[in-house]
């Protein structure tokens, strides 16, 4: 007997679903495998992922550590209302400030230059007049400078 037989049986006898005689539910089920296996299919037991942690969130007043700062890690900002439908949230990694356009529907792909992090911004319409910046932390490496060497010569 395959496994998702006394599965389906026993959905198929559930007082709160179809409610059949055990009997008819298994000549049922008998009836979906010839339909399911005459058209070349199978039937498997769907397994269910493993549940992913869950992301770190930190606080509006929350002052981050550089350890703190690594990928998927939400961080919280209050914002200060600007001109022309914009907003001043601080930055999760530093003290500059991120100008966004204030619309909840929108999303933003920020990037601290200085700090080399980039960052997926929505805005949260607090219902008091004010929004609430979410920024999630997309990527923790920091860019590689480049320079040129003091003695290079050009190339050609």
């Amino acid at each position: 007997m395959r496994l998702y037989r006394a599965k389906l049986i026993e959905l198929l006898t559930d007082p709160g679903q179809l409610a059949l005689q055990p009997e008819h539910a298994e000549q049922l089920v008998g009836q979906m495998e010839d339909a399911v296996f005459g058209y070349g299919y199978d039937i498997v037991l769907k397994t269910v992922p493993e549940e992913r942690p869950r992301a770190t969130v930190f606080g509006p007043t929350h002052t981050m550590a550089s350890r703190e700062l690594v990928e998927g890690v939400i961080v919280r900002r209050y914002t200060a209302l600007a001109r022309g439908g914009t907003v001043w949230s601080e930055m999760p990694c530093c003290s500059r400030w991120a100008h966004l356009k204030a619309d909840p529907l929108l999303e933003f792909a920020v990037r601290c230059q200085p700090c080399g992090l980039d960052y997926t911004a929505v805005l949260v319409d607090e219902s008091d007049g004010g929004y609430l910046a979410v920024f999630t932390i997309e990527v923790d490496e920091a860019p590689i400078m480049s320079r040129r060497r003091p003695n290079a010569r050009p190339i050609g």
